[in-house]
């Protein structure tokens, strides 16, 4: 799929909160960012922001988006047991796991992230 110069596409901003996206289908799906380069993510206590140089689209996050955007940057691949282990530093209960996975869904439908082998 083309798509347009970013000059030609007016920025967006959009919200990613650890409820956003739809209802987990699979928790133990392994996900990889194939763009990480385009990304610029700046953390702050209270949120984040992620500016996607491709699209020119700038996304606010909130501090465990953040967290987790930050985290799938920085390693070749994860699921969404192992993102809540590491935020939580501790085993995650199921319905961490489900809130992680939910953001990662809205991470894919917002084009960072792609399940392994897709």
């Amino acid at each position: 799929m083309h798509k347009p110069p970013p000059i030609l596409k007016p920025s967006t901003v959009r919200a990613v909160t650890a409820d956003a996206g739809p209802s987990p289908g699979g928790p133990a799906t392994h996900w990889h960012c194939p763009r990480r380069a385009d990304y610029g993510l700046q953390l702050w206590p209270d949120g984040a922001v992620v500016y996607d140089e491709a699209s020119g689209d700038i996304h606010a996050l909130s501090p465990i988006a953040g967290e987790v955007l930050h985290h799938l940057l920085t390693v070749p691949q994860s699921c969404a047991e192992s993102l809540a282990r590491t935020l939580l530093g501790e085993p995650p209960a199921l319905e961490d796991v489900c809130s992680v996975d939910r953001m990662l869904r809205a991470f894919e439908s917002l084009g960072f992230i792609e399940p392994c082998g897709a």
